[in-house]
């Protein structure tokens, strides 16, 4: 069957691969998009519907005709077309025609061309080589994903899904305080920070911003009379759709200011009243009256403070402008409901001399951040830090400096991020903004991070965290407990990961914070597959399950869905975990699953192996590495390509496992650690036991096996013992394998690898009875996974 592709200008576009090229470079572009551009382009030969087009890309009808108008021209400027003048004209009334000039290619189907380093692999021959003999007992039980979850598990935080999501939130007005992340439990008697509630506010449309406005203001103010008060992000994430008698039941909410606004209007008057209850104490209640509804707020807050015993900001005096304060928080309400075309269009009914405001320009970057136009948002803010004066509030020009510096970040523009969080430090120390200081710590950690410098990353965590709990956030410090872990992973120590992990998420759980809590178990579950504790991760993902029912963030739930496939894998349920894989590949298209998709993509190749369809795997695997997920995941990517080596010697194309082995050891050594090596390691050795040169392989088994010895993590010690033993054990070095196979015998109740690798010594010893009953044994660990048939002989 031929693979149809379609080329226009300098446009290659391939349906079945879901790929659009210009020239050699791949465009992403959201699955939408794409599902758009496909549609239009195999229906050129005609006008094409509205209707026909939403139920095409979306699968339903219920889509605003306004969402398919974004999306089309999305996909018009993608190909640096301006109007209906270009590829795809509009039809007036009707719909869409694509009527560029187009050339359809029929290719035989090839495997993909994987981003490869610089050393040079020839691609596979057509036919497959004759693979060499090699001695029947070191065909494998099938390989585990474990070091996969792990990897995947520790860009959570550290390499985040939008700019620096739980790193860093998005500012609010000039009082903001952005949450960071911080590094090490909150002590247990930390104060309980205040927690401000959506307000109660008049049923009319003009007023629904002063919903999560009111509460912002409240919050802010109360913040800075040093009132410790968690930011509205946070609270939002708290509530989730419980109620506020439900938040009042969680223990978080033990010791804790509520504060419930209340806002009416009446006879042309705003009264704003505040009532505070902590635990069982008597509620204690304020109230303010004026013309203005946000000097009323500012008062009330005023008066709280006072209330409670504390003095309220300097002076309590007003803002530059009001008006300039409403458009602030009427915009910040928009984009706490992710509301930004709304955003957007409040700023662009207000006067010019007011759009010239820094507040306002920082906030347009945060809209344009989140709404993705990223280099849009980057150029502003360059603009915007140019003009802006020497004696300019240095709390605003830090919170300015953050959000450049977590667009910086998310557009890989590290040297430039590092630079940029370096200068919010020194503007912010000292500025009486702690939460947003700790933003810049913990986004200057996160680079570290992305940096593989882990020293620095964990110190800058500890700067961070000392600064929120002079804030008082006990989720940020939650979640830094969280990131701690995820460090630790990503320097290979599950076991000092595991309890960290588990601190977080009992304080996450007491905090009641449904989506943390969630991502606090997906990290977890990666430590426990590298400690091969497979009923713990088991247990770990019933916590999450069903994930619609734990999170209302898409990303999340495919993230959630991915990690579930992880431990079907590791337990042999192959048709479970292909059923969610179809799940994924359908349905996370948009551009940010682009990692999902991609992990989805290896995992299929994973499943693929285990059923022994090697010839299928190779390619899948081939396709899965792409130059983002050697970015983002660079452990991932190397298990992905030692997958894709091991399909191709077993399809029978040593040759060309030849070349490709040689390339992973050149790309290890680009970026070495200690892991990579043993992995790199380990493939020269099963491709020299490929290739008859069992001397070769067996130094390469032994020196795989001492680095994985050095390493000391379960998964890994069982991943190279059990082709070290069967190779000992067919060049008649029984003896030996016997010292291999004690090592990992400890795991052999409930891992395959090291229950096949016993079973065949036993075998070698001519001990039938302990054969026959580890042989049952390794059938009943095998679940769906096909196994050598020399297991069953």
């Amino acid at each position: 069957m031929s693979a149809r592709q379609y080329r226009f200008r300098r446009f290659r576009l391939d349906p079945a691969a879901r790929e659009l090229w210009k020239d050699d470079e791949l465009i992403v572009l959201p699955g939408s998009a794409l599902d758009c551009l496909v549609y239009l382009v195999e229906h050129r030969e005609r006008a094409v519907g509205r209707d026909e087009l939403i139920a095409a890309v979306w699968g339903r009808a219920d889509v605003a005709d306004t969402l398919l108008a974004q999306t089309v021209l999305r996909v018009r400027r993608t190909l640096g077309d301006s109007g209906s003048d270009g590829a795809i004209r509009t039809v007036a009334r009707f719909g869409y025609r694509w009527v560029e000039e187009t050339q359809v290619v029929e290719d035989e189907p090839a495997e993909p061309v994987a981003p490869r380093p610089s050393a040079a692999i020839d691609e596979a021959p057509a036919e497959p080589t004759a693979p060499a003999p090699a001695p029947s007992l070191v065909a494998r039980a099938q390989r585990r994903p474990w070091r996969w979850v792990a990897v995947a598990m520790a860009v959570v935080l550290v390499a985040s899904l939008s700019g620096l999501a739980l790193w860093l939130r998005t500012p609010a007005s000039s009082a903001d305080a952005t949450a960071a992340t911080a590094a090490v439990p909150a002590e247990a008697d930390l104060p309980r920070p205040a927690l401000v509630l959506p307000a109660e506010v008049p049923d009319a449309a003009d007023w629904g911003w002063l919903r999560l406005g009111l509460m912002d203001l409240v919050g802010n103010r109360l913040r800075q009379g040093g009132l410790p008060t968690a930011p509205s992000e946070n609270v939002l994430a708290l509530l989730g759709g419980r109620s506020a008698a439900e938040l009042a039941a969680l223990p978080s909410a033990a010791g804790a200011w509520r504060i419930a606004p209340r806002a009416e209007y009446r006879d042309g008057s705003w009264k704003i009243t505040l009532t505070a209850q902590r635990g069982d104490e008597p509620p204690q209640s304020v109230e303010a009256i004026s013309e203005d509804v946000l000097k009323a707020a500012r008062s009330v807050a005023d008066l709280l403070l006072i209330r409670l015993g504390h003095v309220p900001p300097h002076g309590g005096e007003a803002p530059r402008s009001l008006a300039l304060e409403e458009l602030m928080q009427r915009t910040k309400a928009a984009i706490l409901t992710d509301q930004f075309d709304l955003a957007r269009h409040l700023i662009e009914q207000a006067p010019a001399a007011m759009r010239e405001e820094p507040e306002i320009e920082l906030r347009l970057a945060q809209i344009d951040q989140g709404r993705g136009l990223n280099a849009e948002a980057e150029s502003r803010l360059l603009v915007l830090l140019d003009r802006l004066p020497s004696d300019l509030d240095p709390a605003l020009r830090g919170r300015i400096l953050i959000t450049l510096g977590s667009i910086q970040y998310r557009r890989r523009h590290l040297a430039d991020a590092t630079r940029t969080f370096d200068e919010a430090i020194e503007v912010l120390e000292g500025a009486g903004d702690p939460i947003a200081l700790a933003g810049a710590y913990g986004g200057r950690a996160a680079i570290a991070s992305q940096d593989e410098q882990y020293d620095r990353a964990s110190a800058d965590l500890g700067r961070a965290r000392v600064e929120m709990e002079a804030g008082g956030d006990a989720l940020g410090l939650a979640q830094v407990d969280m990131n701690l872990g995820l460090v630790q992973i990503k320097l290979y120590r599950p076991a000092q990961a595991l309890p960290m992990l588990r601190g977080a998420e009992a304080r996450i759980a007491a905090l009641g914070a449904r989506e943390e809590l969630a991502y606090a178990r997906y990290a977890m579950v990666g430590a426990q597959l590298q400690l091969l504790d497979y009923a713990g991760a088991q247990a770990t993902v019933a916590q999450f399950w069903p994930p619609e029912r734990h999170t209302g963030n898409a990303r999340l739930r495919w993230r959630l869905m991915l990690t579930k496939v992880f431990v079907l894998l590791a337990t042999g349920r192959l048709g479970e975990a292909e059923a969610l894989l179809a799940q994924i590949e359908e349905g996370a298209r948009d551009a940010d699953d682009y990692a999902v998709h991609t992990g989805g993509r290896a995992l299929t190749a994973l499943a693929l192996a285990a059923r022994g369809r090697y010839d299928e795997a190779a390619p899948l695997a081939k396709a899965a590495l792409t130059p983002e997920l050697e970015y983002e995941q660079p452990d991932l990517y190397l298990t992905t390509w030692a997958v894709r080596l091991r399909s191709l010697r077993r399809s029978g194309q040593v040759e060309a496992a030849s070349a490709e082995t040689v390339a992973l050891r050149t790309w290890v050594e680009s970026r070495p650690n200690l892991w990579r090596r043993t992995y790199a390691t380990l493939a020269e050795a099963e491709q020299a036991w490929a290739l008859s040169q069992g001397d070769a392989a067996l130094r390469g088994f032994a020196e795989a096996f001492e680095q994985a010895e050095r390493l000391g993590i379960p998964d890994d010690l069982v991943e190279v013992a059990e082709p070290y033993a069967l190779a000992l054990i067919e060049s008649g070095q029984v003896d030996r394998a016997s010292t291999v196979v004690g090592r990992v015998a400890a795991w052999a109740d409930h891992d395959l690898r090291a229950a096949w690798a016993q079973a065949q010594l036993y075998r070698a010893q001519a001990r039938t009875t302990a054969w026959q009953r580890a042989t049952e044994h390794v059938l009943k660990l095998a679940g769906e996974r096909a196994l050598p048939a020399v297991a069953i002989d």
